[in-house]
């Protein structure tokens, strides 16, 4: 079968010729040029062609983000309170009262919501758990601030979980105190586990199952045609999950590209991923297994990235790692000799040099298996740290997006030494190290063309600070939309079959609203996609 698609505007990369239509065969497209030249002459001599007609619109390489949480996400759309953009706390408190009351919760069950921002309050303080008390003490609450490396808990739920005045702080956590010791709701990191394991989890195959094509409905809407997702971190059985992505796969019903990161919180979650018999690169159908994901440390706003020096509004931290510095190389070690990638989370600069230390290490290991690391987020660098990962060609995975909220806060956090190298992906691209680009969502929306703007403007998406933070890393929008289209797959080897419109490439491609070069800046983050196609079928639109 063969589709011949007309009156295109594409989005070219790199000087590419221009054409107006393209032909695809097999789901992939097998040459570019004008209707006239690719057009059949007689349509008898070839009726199995079909025409599809543009209209004019843009279109765009498919779109993919290579860090989220799928089912973070649609369990948060579908069953929990969302508090993004709550900005005081007696708005948080009314936001949970309503979920309660519209869903009718009956007292004894679990509240679990995220998005919460303290630092967008107009008192910049933390809620604890007499805030909470304050909406109810009869349903056990955890609210997740925006970061999710951070909860407030209430009463009922620090009862429930055991957490008392004589509990000690877990490896890799904290639990915040009163002045007499007595714990305030507040945990931070690794000691969020401890309420975890009262909380009814996320395990039946079929709820499961019911979550990623829901989050699959909502990328494929916004122009995605892959995903690279941590989940296994977010049900209570991991096999179930497995198995429900393997179930979706067979069954042809996913209908994006699927790379399932696999987190490992110590060395022996290891195995699991053994036992299954994935490896980096394994390819069902339209399912891969990726890489090794390890959490090295926590967030900015929360205070739990580690850094070298103490955080500049908070001298008494610097934020800590969550596990070991031998654990932390245990882990990398193994990955690289079963053959697996690793991509780990530092936003400090202390992890990441930890973390780039172990990448040069085991350099033999990374050649004889053909490995790609990366660091996911790559936000608070040194000089010293950037030239490593040019040297050592480590892929940065980083969010544009979260410029959105981090701008007002990172300087204060960090210090204006600091700032210079952080946040900057320009200084990424221009040294060579190899970059792809991600939401984390839910921390924050996926939504792409808000990433590409936050990219560009380098403003937050109210159109803040008026000129830009720090003007001079924005992006040019050839570049940043290559961080979601060209670049991602170089983490699953298909470099010449995918990123781009051009013969030999997968049909994956996105039919948008306007031109992403063309648009005005501030209409970056208004684009939309029209619609979205998978190997030349449609799958949204």
């Amino acid at each position: 079968m063969k589709t011949l698609f007309i009156h295109a505007d594409p989005v070219l990369f790199d000087g590419q010729a221009s054409f107006d239509a393209f032909l695809v065969e097999n789901g992939f497209i097998v040459a570019t040029g004008t209707e006239l030249s690719l057009k059949p002459h007689d349509m008898t001599q070839d009726p199995a062609v079909t025409i599809v007609d543009l209209e004019g619109h843009a279109v765009s390489p498919g779109l993919v983000d290579c860090h989220l949480h799928l089912i973070g996400y649609a369990a948060m759309k579908e069953k929990n309170v969302s508090l993004k953009g709550v900005t005081s706390l007696e708005a948080m408190q009314q936001k949970v009262t309503d979920f309660i009351h519209l869903k009718k919760v009956v007292p004894g069950t679990w509240i679990n919501g995220s998005g919460w921002n303290h630092d967008a309050f107009p008192v910049r303080k933390m809620p604890t758990r007499h805030d909470l008390d304050a909406i109810s003490d009869q349903h056990p609450m955890k609210l997740l601030r925006m970061c999710y490396h951070i909860c407030v808990v209430n009463t009922e739920a620090l009862r429930l979980a055991g957490i008392t005045k004589d509990t000690p702080d877990p490896e890799g956590g904290r639990i915040d105190r009163d002045v007499d010791g007595h714990p305030t709701g507040i945990l931070r990191e690794t000691a969020m586990n401890l309420v975890d394991r009262v909380i009814p989890p996320i395990k039946e195959k079929e709820e499961i199952k019911e979550l990623i094509l829901a989050g699959c409905q909502d990328l494929v809407a916004m122009g995605f045609t892959g995903v690279h997702t941590d989940d296994f971190g977010m049900v209570g059985d991991r096999q179930a999950l497995l198995e429900a992505y393997l179930e979706l796969d067979t069954a042809n019903l996913l209908p994006l590209n699927v790379v399932l990161q696999m987190i490992t919180y110590e060395p022996s979650d290891f195995q699991f991923y053994l036992d299954n018999g994935l490896k980096t690169g394994k390819c069902f159908n339209r399912l891969m297994a990726g890489p090794i994901k390890i959490l090295g440390d926590g967030s900015l706003g929360s205070r739990t990235a580690a850094l070298k020096s103490p955080y500049s509004d908070d001298p008494t931290t610097s934020g800590f790692m969550l596990m070991s510095e031998e654990n932390l190389d245990q882990m990398i070690r193994q990955a690289f000799e079963h053959g697996f990638d690793t991509a780990v989370h530092a936003i400090g600069d202390l992890t990441m040099e930890k973390v780039l230390a172990a990448y040069e290490r085991y350099q033999p290991l990374i050649q004889q298996h053909h490995l790609m690391p990366s660091i996911i987020h790559s936000q608070i660098a040194s000089p010293a740290l950037l030239e490593q990962y040019q040297r050592l060609q480590v892929v940065a995975n980083f969010q544009p997006v979260f410029l959105h909220s981090d701008w007002q806060i990172a300087e204060e956090r960090v210090g204006t030494q600091r700032l210079k190298t952080s946040y900057c992906w320009k200084t990424y691209l221009q040294m060579g190290i190899p970059c792809v680009g991600s939401s984390d969502a839910p921390v924050e929306g996926f939504n792409p063309f808000e990433n590409l703007y936050t990219a560009i403007a380098r403003k937050d998406l109210s159109g803040h600070p008026k000129n830009g933070w720090i003007p001079e890393e924005a992006l040019s929008r050839e570049e940043a939309l290559k961080l979601f289209t060209l670049y991602p797959p170089l983490l699953t080897r298909e470099t010449t079959i995918k990123g781009q419109l051009a013969p030999g490439n997968r049909a994956d491609f996105a039919v948008l609203s306007a031109h992403p070069y063309q648009v005005e800046e501030e209409s970056i983050k208004e684009i939309k996609a029209v619609a979205t196609y998978k190997d030349g079928i449609k799958i949204y639109g």
